[in-house]
């Protein structure tokens, strides 16, 4: 048997082994560079920075995220106590979901961080003031940057959320939308300018859904369109109730909604494909359900009972933004008695620059009628 020759140790000091060590680090280098380049974040300019990178997550994972989002402008502590049992129902029946409510500065801290590669959706969610345009928004930043459940503060969770997408559908489905109204065979019903609606004030998404990012794109626009016309600023929006509907609010989802199912599927899909279904239905990775899922108890378009096992979401319709905007009842009350009130001290103060006494009203129009008799 041969003997086994004696291996020295390698000399680190010569230069050949120097050589081979600089040669291996700079190959290493390249390869760091390469990758880092390959996966490097989309840059700040770029138009859609999240759809190709939370999609492909999306398309890998069946679950939707279990997160329950809400908004209210005071938080928890400034509900009443109808509202705090809506809560309670989708704490309840969601145990495994985390819950978060946001109110408009921890909105508006939410949205400086998730989105800080997309300045002008930060610069427009900030400057934003009117609260009813900011709340829409957020329900659309929230779905796109975290994906899960958003839903209205008004609404009640029926049924558990992993129950709403049938099982033949769970690893297809990356965004749930529901109809909120459908004309069918009649005319219009109410407010809507379009024949089919879906609603907002409940929706399921995964993150960075190329549909929800078109959303949130027009938003944008819209919002910067609307300063454009009322002359002013992005901060000095004061919508009418239409405005709302078109610019934030559930015509421009669905607007969104059904183009981008047009453009990503290839075909000419309108609301006719989708008029009247009693039944989920798949387009693409979108399930849209029927009236009776999230919009139960309205007197149109066919809508059922929330007692129905159909029905999953229960819209209560407290339309409080209704009342409470700007331009609602109840500031157009406050403007009413603002005007009178402030009517009433011009005249006090020109009577008292003119020595009249408490009677001058009477004097004035005495003086009117004279003035019309001796014409």
């Amino acid at each position: 048997m041969g003997t086994i020759p004696y291996l020295s140790p390698p000399d680190f000091t010569s230069s050949r082994f120097l050589v081979i060590y600089c040669v291996i680090s700079t190959l290493f280098c390249f390869r760091l560079i390469h990758l880092a380049k390959v996966n490097a974040v989309a840059p700040v300019d770029c138009p859609h920075p999240l759809a190709s990178l939370a999609l492909n997550a999306s398309e890998h994972s069946p679950l939707f995220p279990r997160k329950i989002w809400q908004t209210s402008r005071t938080g928890p502590s400034g509900l009443d106590e109808k509202d705090r049992k809506a809560i309670q129902s989708w704490v309840k029946i969601n145990q495994k979901h985390r819950y978060e409510i946001l109110t408009q500065y921890s909105a508006e801290s939410y949205v400086k961080d998730r989105f800080s590669h997309r300045p002008d959706i930060q610069e427009t969610f900030v400057d934003l003031q009117d609260p009813i345009l900011r709340a829409d928004f957020i329900r659309y930043l929230v779905l796109l940057g975290d994906g899960g459940v958003y839903s209205d503060i008004d609404t009640t969770s029926l049924i558990p959320i992993e129950d709403w997408v049938p099982s033949a559908y769970v690893n297809k489905v990356n965004l749930v939308v529901g109809v909120e109204y459908d004309k069918l065979d009649g005319g219009r019903w109410g407010d809507w300018t379009l024949d089919l609606q879906f609603c907002t004030w409940a929706i399921l998404a995964k993150p960075g859904h190329l549909l929800m990012e078109m959303a949130v794109d027009r938003v944008v626009a819209g919002l910067k369109a609307l300063a454009r016309q009322q002359e002013t600023t992005i901060s000095g929006i004061r919508p009418s109730f239409m405005e709302v509907l078109n610019t934030t609010g559930p015509a421009l989802f669905t607007e969104a909604v059904i183009e981008g199912l047009a453009h990503t599927t290839g075909t000419n899909f309108t609301w006719h494909n989708i008029t009247g279904i009693t039944e989920s239905k798949l387009v693409g990775d979108v399930l849209i359900l029927p009236i009776n899922a999230f919009g139960s108890g309205q007197a149109h378009s066919k809508s059922g009972s929330p007692d129905e096992n159909t029905a999953l979401v229960q819209h209560l319709f407290k339309g409080s933004w209704k009342v409470d905007h700007p331009f609602g009842e109840k500031a157009e009350k406050a403007r009413e008695q603002s005007d009178a009130q402030q009517g009433e001290a011009e005249s006090s103060e020109k009577s008292s620059e003119h020595g009249e006494d408490s009677n001058s009203e009477e004097k004035q129009e005495k003086k009117y009628e004279n003035k019309q008799d001796a014409n």
